[in-house]
């Protein structure tokens, strides 16, 4: 008699391959600390009014790639602001930059081309070094905001402790909780949320968007909370956010990183790459500030 081996058990995500795994966790030897309720478990989220509220996220470009004596360097644009549904788009930012290790600056060109130049710190290669000067402007505009009186969703992890200003994290790479505790996620239905946990100086939550289908990925539309600040406001806070927040879900047909790509975030991506401008203009504008360094250097 033939022996029954088990159906491998499979998933699909709908997340497009090309943006990576947003399951893939890595292990901490740390783990958060569960502490609303003894064990983790879900919370259904509330219906209400959601405030006055701004998205806010950054983009980057490397325009061009530059050798100093061997040395690399980049000129790069970053964008940042903030997408407020029903009212646009505000504070937003466009800054150029020429990231370096010598002290080289770029000559403004016509046609208000022009670059805030920037040392690379020793620990970090250029593309790294980018991304840190547009998670700083995101900074920066996320604080305008605040001061302007808008609730804030900033997305990727909370940096600082900002008022009514929630970290959204959408792809999933630590294991922030013990492997008894987070098997409870894959059973979170749409529109509720954990128990919420603390590690370090932060308090957060897991939320399900939209509801999940056959052979999804068991953690299809599982995104991350962040909140900084006293436990019992950080708890009213996240609970707000997770009962209004599913309503920004990303939409399969129209985002390859649906649902946990929200609407406004999406569109604010799409605004702020164009305001970047044209990458080959840019280009040009670059080789004309070098070709003024070479010909200043060489009188």
């Amino acid at each position: 008699m033939k022996s029954i081996a088990a159906k491998p058990s499979i998933s699909v995500s709908e997340w497009v391959p090309s943006y990576g795994d947003p399951h893939q966790l890595e292990d901490e030897q740390e783990y958060a600390r569960v502490w609303e309720h003894e064990q983790l478990q879900a919370v259904d989220a509330p219906t209400c009014a959601r405030p006055r509220l701004a998205f806010v996220d950054g983009v980057r470009r490397a325009e061009a790639l530059l050798y100093l004596d061997q040395i690399s360097a980049v000129a790069g644009v970053l964008a940042a602001g903030g997408a407020v549904p029903g009212s646009g788009y505000a504070g937003v930012r466009v800054e150029r930059v020429f990231l370096r290790a010598a002290e080289v600056r770029l000559p403004s060109q016509p046609g208000g081309w022009s670059w805030r130049s920037l040392l690379i710190p020793p620990d970090l290669n250029a593309e790294l070094a980018l991304q840190r000067a547009m998670r700083e402007l995101e900074a920066e505009v996320a604080g305008t905001l605040a001061q302007e009186g808008y609730a804030l969703v900033l997305d990727g992890p909370l940096q600082k402790e900002l008022p009514r200003a929630v970290g959204y994290v959408k792809t999933q790479q630590r294991s922030l909780l013990p492997p008894e505790q987070s098997q409870a996620l894959a059973h979170l239905r749409g529109g509720q949320r954990t128990s919420l946990f603390a590690w370090g100086s932060k308090h957060g939550c897991y939320v399900r968007l939209g509801s999940g289908g056959d052979h999804q990925h068991p953690y299809h539309g599982l995104v991350r909370l962040e909140a900084m600040g006293e436990a019992e406001n950080c708890r009213q806070w996240l609970h707000e956010v997770a009962g209004w927040l599913p309503e920004f879900a990303g939409v399969a047909h129209l985002d390859p990183r649906a649902p946990q790509n929200l609407q406004p975030i999406a569109g604010l991506e799409k605004e702020l790459r164009r305001r970047c401008g044209d990458a080959g203009l840019a280009l040009r504008a670059v080789r004309q500030a070098v070709a003024q360094l070479q010909r200043a250097g060489a009188g």
